[in-house]
Order: structure tokens, then C-alpha cells, then sequence
């Protein structure tokens, strides 16, 4: 078995809904689907709502074995509701030059399957809950370093629609680097109806558990080599809205330096509870 362990969160929102978040699976070849396999044995132990994936699902834009992949979500889809959201990694196949080449026709036959929902800049929504998947393109996270000026003119260029006031509006953004902005809410008009933002990307900040009630959501290494980065896993609010930071399935991708190493984590698999009130 995997070293996998449950995250718990409890945020009260407009539903009572449980969601199991996973972020930064970075799937390379089929010598990963022993995990995945493993994730899909726990969900069997402890049913959901909905599985949120929020970013690298993929380790690069081109994997080996991707039927393999694809089988396993066919799996997924017979008995969940699977939210997809696209990351910095998906969308290049070169860890150098960073240019971007997203696998179109790997995307196209997720969306193919039945209870699978790809967002990409999209909105997905049933009778309770509307799910926004935000797609940040490959510059903001290498050629402008993930400026937030560029994320507020970003999101308020792609996405003009007014959400439900009635519903859970999630968002599915790989990064949380944003949020840290305390008036990011005020800048940005779609964040103004969101509830709860769904987060990866910081990879834990590469902190073992038992030192995160030291470190208090700091981290020790960003994903870009920064040093002790800041919201690197847990949650934070920004106004009404939670930010939930997942540590991620992978800490250190194999197209990473120090992908040897990973084997020495747990992988998280984050369990939100929302409740309504």
C-alpha cells in the first residue's frame, strides 16, 4: 500500500457536501497507478460527493502510458463525479524551455467519459454546486512569475459571468499564490460569488507532517526553489472565502532535481466537509 493519509477539513458553506481534493498527482507511466489504485480503494472506504482534481494532473504535456490513465478514470467515473483542473505542468512537455504544448487529444478523451468534467476555463454546475476550473497559461507561472496583476487581469478577462448566490461556487486554481493578497477579492469580479478555492501546486512546501504545527503553513522550498514559502498547505480565508491548500499526491515530480526523495513523504488525499449553515 501507498502512504497515503486523509487531510480533514471542515468549511461551512450552503451545502452539505463532502469533497475529496487531490492535487499534483504528476502521473509519469504506469509505475503510478499503484497509487492511484490505492485512492480508489480508499474512496471506496469512505464515500464522496464529488473528487476535485486542481492541477498537474499529469507530469508533463506527453506521458507514457496514458491509457492507463485513462482506464483509471473510466473506473472513477462509474461511481463519482470527477472535477478536473489544469495546472503549469500539463500544459508544457519541456522542463527548459517551458513552451507551451497542452495534449488536446488526451483531454478530449477524458471528457469523453462519462461523469468526467475537464474545466479549462469552463463552468460546471448540478442543482447545488458550480464548479470553475481557472487555467493559468504557462507564462504566468515562467515568464511572469506569478505576478498578481497578471492573475487579476487574466481572470477578469476570461471569465464575465455572475455565479449563484444560491449555490457552493467552488474554484479549481492550481495556485495559491494569489490569495496571499489580502484584497484579492476586491480585484478580481468572479472571486466576489466564490465560496471555497481548491488549491496544490506548493507541494507542502516539502515540510514533513510533524513539523507543520511549528511551521504553521509555511513551507520550507516553493515549487520554484523560493525558500520558505508562505500558504504552503492548510487553509486560510480571504473575506467569506476559504482557500484550501492541498499538500498534493507527489512532492517531488520526476521531471524535479530532487525526485528521489519522494518515496520519503506521505501523500495527501484532502477531505473537505462542508456543512451547511
Amino acid at each position: 500500500m501507498s502512504k497515503l493519509y486523509y487531510q480533514n477539513y471542515d468549511i461551512v458553506s450552503k451545502s452539505d457536501k463532502k469533497i475529496l481534493l487531490l492535487a499534483d498527482i504528476h502521473y509519469h507511466n504506469k509505475d503510478d497507478i499503484s497509487v492511484l489504485n490505492d485512492i480508489i480503494n480508499n474512496i471506496k472506504n469512505n464515500p464522496i460527493d464529488y473528487l476535485c482534481i486542481s492541477g498537474d494532473l499529469i507530469d508533463k504535456s506527453f506521458v507514457d502510458d496514458e491509457d492507463v490513465l485513462i482506464d483509471w478514470f473510466k473506473n472513477l467515473g462509474k461511481e463519482l463525479c470527477v472535477i478536473i483542473g489544469i495546472g503549469n505542468h500539463e500544459q508544457t512537455n519541456n522542463r527548459k524551455t517551458h513552451a507551451y504544448d497542452i495534449n488536446s487529444a488526451f483531454y478530449d478523451k477524458l471528457r469523453s467519459i462519462k461523469n468526467i468534467h475537464v474545466l479549462d476555463n469552463e463552468i460546471w454546475q448540478d442543482k447545488e454546486v458550480c464548479f470553475v476550473g481557472l487555467t493559468l497559461p504557462v507564462e504566468y507561472y515562467y515568464q511572469y512569475s506569478e505576478d498578481t496583476e497578471y492573475f487579476v487581469k487574466y481572470t477578469n478577462n476570461n471569465f464575465k459571468e455572475e455565479l449563484s448566490n444560491t449555490k457552493t461556487n467552488i474554484l479549481l486554481c492550481h495556485t495559491p499564490v494569489p490569495f496571499k493578497d489580502k484584497n484579492i477579492v476586491s480585484k478580481v469580479d468572479i472571486l466576489k460569488d466564490i465560496d471555497i478555492v481548491l488549491c496544490g501546486h506548493m507541494h507542502g512546501g516539502i515540510t514533513p507532517r510533524w513539523t507543520r504545527k511549528i511551521l504553521k503553513g509555511h513551507g520550507l522550498i516553493g515549487p520554484f526553489k523560493d525558500l520558505f514559502p508562505s500558504h504552503a498547505y492548510g487553509v486560510f480565508k480571504r473575506d467569506k472565502m476559504s482557500i484550501v491548500v492541498s499538500s498534493g499526491i507527489t512532492k517531488a515530480s520526476s521531471v524535479n532535481t530532487f525526485h528521489s526523495l519522494d518515496g520519503m513523504f506521505a501523500k495527501e488525499m484532502t477531505m473537505i466537509n462542508i456543512k451547511k449553515g
